[in-house]
């Protein structure tokens, strides 16, 4: 490695996992009132800061939490985003009794949470230091199937590595369109599932801190494995980390990378009574409002040759595919679609595929379209993310 160049990088990882001795933990994504009760793994919050040319950093966190609503204010250059774990404390509101009006959140351990992400972005930047860049992606097709549409599915694995000039690994970023769902939905282990054993497998083996985003996982991206056991969602991580190495195995360090950030809020139309009724009833956290309507965001990172639509939510692969022919117009080598960032608003489906379930409670095949915000939210997001693409 060698060659001067203008970025930076840095990293930091923290853990958040629950003490469920003082915490209420109800498990989030599966049933309602699962009250953890073993610690299996940690539960980690993983930052990557970027920056080229002594400019703003840019900073990418992600939480092994099955998501985190936004937060209302300006956040700068900076992306939370979530790998929707589905084992991890709840922290929308919706899995604690909801027919006895007890939401899910443990406030407290959400402050907590909260804070422990600013940190973790503040000692990323702290530690930014000159760095090379590799990125590359690879088709993982053997643990992915989709449970709503077969034909459609987005199994790519995309990584960003950044070294220090002496070869020495900085921070590996990868993402995978996947739910982190392999552990049995009746196991009430705390567990970061594969994302977990993704992030330390490339650690162990590499040096660095390791981050995982989840991709385009909507619609409905899950292992495609009979095997629900902790040694299984191990192994899943053993594979994405060996395809990993193999995506950069051929890549050649990026020459003057640039680091570029836009975000743009998206106003719509909350159709979803199941959602209404929970911020009635202050079980989950309020949406932001502009007068009838509900206050979202995108954002779009450029690094080097990659560019990252970051979006508010579980996109279903056919947008998600659609988000990368757009920004491989634009000029992107390596699209990333990162998934359940700065929000999460349940599944955002095409709008053209959207059903409204005749009953929110027992909907059946339009389960998506229940935890989804509407059918505008799609479009709206596809529109803007290409927008900022194209935007000089």
């Amino acid at each position: 490695m060698g060659s001067d160049t203008s970025l930076s990088v840095g990293a930091d990882s923290r853990v958040i996992t629950p003490d469920l001795a003082a915490d209420t933990v109800y498990l989030a994504g599966f049933d309602f009132d699962r009250p953890a009760t073993k610690i299996h793994d940690d539960l980690m919050v993983r930052t990557i800061a970027f920056a080229s040319d002594g400019g703003e950093p840019l900073v990418i966190t992600v939480c092994d939490l099955i998501g985190l609503t936004r937060i209302h204010h300006d956040k700068g250059r900076r992306v939370v985003a979530c790998t929707h774990t589905h084992h991890g404390p709840d922290m929308l509101g919706f899995w604690g009794k909801p027919t006895e009006g007890v939401t899910g959140i443990d406030w407290d351990l959400l402050a907590r949470v909260r804070s422990l992400v600013a940190a973790s972005q503040d000692a990323a930047v702290t530690s930014m230091e000159p760095a090379s860049l590799r990125i590359g992606s690879v088709a993982v097709p053997e643990l992915v199937a989709n449970l709503r549409d077969p034909d459609i599915v987005d199994d790519e694995l995309s990584v960003i590595r950044a070294s220090r000039h002496d070869g020495s690994v900085i921070a590996t970023f990868c993402d995978y369109p996947c739910h982190p769902e392999v552990v049995a939905s009746d196991s009430t282990d705390v567990t970061a599932d594969f994302a977990g054993h993704l992030c330390r497998a490339i650690e162990s083996a590499v040096g660095g801190t390791a981050i995982f985003a989840a991709g385009a996982l909507g619609g409905m991206l899950s292992p495609s494995t009979e095997v629900r056991t902790h040694a299984e969602a191990q192994r899943y991580g053993a594979v994405l980390a060996e395809a990993a190495e193999a995506a950069l195995a051929g890549a050649a360090e990026v020459p003057d990378p640039q680091v570029s950030f836009a975000r743009s809020e998206i106003v719509f139309e909350l159709q979803n009574p199941i959602y209404e009724l929970g911020i009635a009833m202050e079980m989950v956290p309020p949406a932001e409002r502009r007068g009838e309507n509900v206050v979202t965001e995108v954002s779009v990172v450029k690094v080097g040759p990659a560019t990252l639509a970051c979006v508010p939510g579980e996109m279903f692969p056919k947008l998600g595919l659609r988000l990368k022919e757009i920004m491989r117009a634009a000029g992107a080598q390596v699209p990333v679609v990162v998934g359940l960032a700065d929000d999460e608003l349940g599944y955002i489906l095409p709008e053209e595929d959207f059903v409204f379930p005749e009953d929110y409670l027992d909907p059946g095949k339009q389960y998506e379209e229940s935890f989804s915000a509407g059918p505008r939210l799609g479009p709206l997001v596809v529109e803007a993310v290409e927008r900022l693409v194209k935007a000089p």
